[in-house]
């Protein structure tokens, strides 16, 4: 299992998320904490190591998601569609639920409940 988490640039405070990814297929990354323009990097480069299958990403302690971090889900989307996998949300968070619906994206991801996913 890796942990990735950032530091903004010139600055000594941590950033605000946390993903964690296992070495399995599919790749399950677990995202919590907030997921905006100084994070979204983060998650960005964590899933930019998953080669192979589809993704999982946990979003159950997704506190916050802005724009920025909702790009960060079409990106690892797009790039599980280039290599004919699919990305998955499981369990979206109340600030997820409310962004994707906001923007018109909730058919967008296919999303499980954790029961689902099991």
């Amino acid at each position: 299992m890796r942990y990735f988490w950032g530091v903004v640039k010139d600055s000594l405070e941590p950033l605000a998320l946390k993903v964690t990814v296992n070495g399995r297929l599919p790749a399950v990354a677990r995202v919590s904490g907030e997921l905006d323009l100084a994070t979204g990097p983060v998650l960005t480069a964590a899933l930019a190591d998953v080669q192979d299958g589809d993704v999982v990403l946990d979003c159950s302690d997704l506190s916050f998601i802005d724009a920025t971090g909702l790009r960060a889900f079409q990106i690892a989307q797009q790039a599980c569609r280039a290599r004919g996998a699919k990305l998955v949300l499981v369990d979206p968070s109340p600030a997820l639920e409310r962004l994707l619906k906001m923007v018109g994206l909730d058919t967008a991801f296919p999303v499980q409940q954790e029961e689902e996913a099991s």
